[in-house]
């Protein structure tokens, strides 16, 4: 079963969660009470929310068993409310006065966009986990739990039977979801993200107000004062993902949405400073780089990553522009030929780039295929070629051999400013998190059509849209 194998896949996130001292505390009833009050306050918010989701995705069902199943689901959410309203009239809690956190927000937020912008199985991935880690999570505490424990209700509402059915018929709107055009990776990218976003909300509740501990990303890039590419774009892109977003400067543009009209490269010493001045202190679980400026920078940069790592590495060469204007010498293609992509886990070029980087021209998927073998053959670890024509979207091919056409729908619009520094802080955000590397570029992937997709139409060739 396809939900099982998921499942399986995240394994480590649903056992962070049971080991929570949030959760230890459900059983032992050690659990501070106003945690507990919080956490009730919180999880009504998102459970009136969740109900909306489940509307959503019940509209999108082209079977009445669907429709029927979602409607069936909106009403256990019922059930879990009349739970958190005599706990919260028990606690003092005004349940019409709450506040979402962040934690809470992001969780939702994901739901209902997914209910509402992609496929029905695309909503029962992202469903899921909340419904079959709350019932696993029940049915591990309930031997544990004491008797004394004021907690009790709650772990005995989750460990019932007919809460656990409630996630089995669900799982089963997965089964032939490959066959009707919904990939197995988009499905994994989407379970994997709800189970991040069930432990940073147990972790909010732990911490109060502050949303748990999340994952550290860093860039590498160069500054755009106009915010659509650049490290402005790759930390609204990291708070996006709800990672800490870091950043080292590698030069200086005096740009905006008509162009270009000023490039100021850093010195290699200033550069050097800051890459260390991060990599001491707070570290990251994922790197990406973009515009460096010169070959000297790119080796300085290679020197200091390998004396201390920060995570996966995401390499946007930023070589040539999609429109095939030349943004850098052939010098710095090199170096990140030699340099940095043995270190790299990904790196991203568009057509262009890829034949700056292996003299290969990509015409279609042959030739893109063979420049990506090419790259692959310097040690990185997977390569998307942005791009390609004849395809419907960028091509991903990987050391271990896996080769996935990204589909994407073309749309015309020339609001695409900073596309691709968007799309490489996406997966560096998804590597972050533990992502599969297939199941990141992925989901990247789909974040920055919705982006494209949604773009706010500032100025001529404008920014994205962040926040989809």
């Amino acid at each position: 079963m396809l939900a099982d194998l998921l499942w399986q896949n995240d394994r480590d996130l649903a056992d962070a969660c049971l080991v929570h001292p949030f959760v230890r505390g459900l059983a032992d009833g050690s659990l501070p009470t106003a945690r507990y009050r919080d956490y009730v306050a919180q999880d009504a918010f998102f459970l009136r929310a969740f109900a909306a989701a489940y509307a959503l995705a019940g509209a999108r069902c082209r079977d009445a068993a669907g429709q029927q199943l979602y409607a069936q689901l909106a009403q256990g959410v019922d059930d879990e409310l009349r739970l958190h309203r005599q706990q919260a009239e028990r606690l003092g809690i005004d349940l019409a006065r709450v506040v979402p956190s962040d934690a809470t927000l992001a969780y939702t937020e994901f739901l209902t966009a997914t209910a509402a912008t992609r496929p029905e199985p695309c909503a029962a991935a992202a469903m899921l986990p909340c419904l079959r880690l709350y019932a696993w999570l029940g049915e591990r505490l309930l031997p544990q739990l004491a008797p004394s424990s004021p907690f009790g209700d709650w772990v005995r509402t989750y460990a019932d039977p007919g809460f656990a059915s409630l996630w089995r018929a669900l799982a089963e709107r997965l089964e032939g979801a490959e066959r009707h055009g919904t990939a197995r990776d988009e499905l994994a990218a989407l379970h994997r993200r709800a189970m991040h976003l069930e432990h940073r909300f147990f972790a909010a509740a732990w911490g109060g107000t502050w949303p748990g501990r999340p994952p550290r990303a860093l860039t590498i890039a160069g500054s755009d004062p106009s915010g659509g590419a650049g490290i402005q774009a790759d930390l609204k892109t990291f708070h996006r993902h709800g990672v800490y977003g870091q950043s080292v400067l590698t030069l200086l543009t005096a740009q905006n949405t008509r162009g270009v009209q000023g490039v100021f490269v850093q010195p290699v010493d200033v550069v050097r400073t800051q890459l260390r001045s991060v990599a001491d202190d707070l570290g990251a679980e994922a790197t990406k780089t973009g515009a460096i400026g010169s070959a000297e920078l790119v080796a300085a940069i290679a020197d200091e990553l390998q004396v201390r790592p920060l995570g996966a590495l995401v390499v946007d060469p930023v070589l040539v522009s999609k429109h095939g204007h030349a943004l850098a010498g052939d010098d710095v293609a090199a170096a990140l030929r030699q340099r940095l992509l043995p270190l790299a886990t990904v790196v991203t070029p568009n057509r262009f780039e890829a034949k700056a980087l292996t003299g290969v021209a990509v015409t279609e998927r042959t030739s893109a295929l063979a420049a990506a073998q090419a790259l692959l053959a310097t040690g990185v670890r997977a390569v998307v070629v942005k791009d390609v024509p004849g395809l419907a979207g960028d091509l991903l091919v990987a050391a271990d051999g896996a080769v996935v056409e990204l589909r994407s729908p073309r749309l015309s619009t020339p609001h695409r400013h900073g596309s691709g520094c968007t799309f490489s802080a996406a997966i560096a955000a998804r590597l972050a998190y533990g992502d599969a590397l297939v199941a990141a570029v992925t989901a990247a992937s789909d974040f920055v059509g919705r982006a494209i997709a949604s773009a706010p139409g500032f100025g001529e060739v404008g920014p994205l849209n962040h926040w989809a």
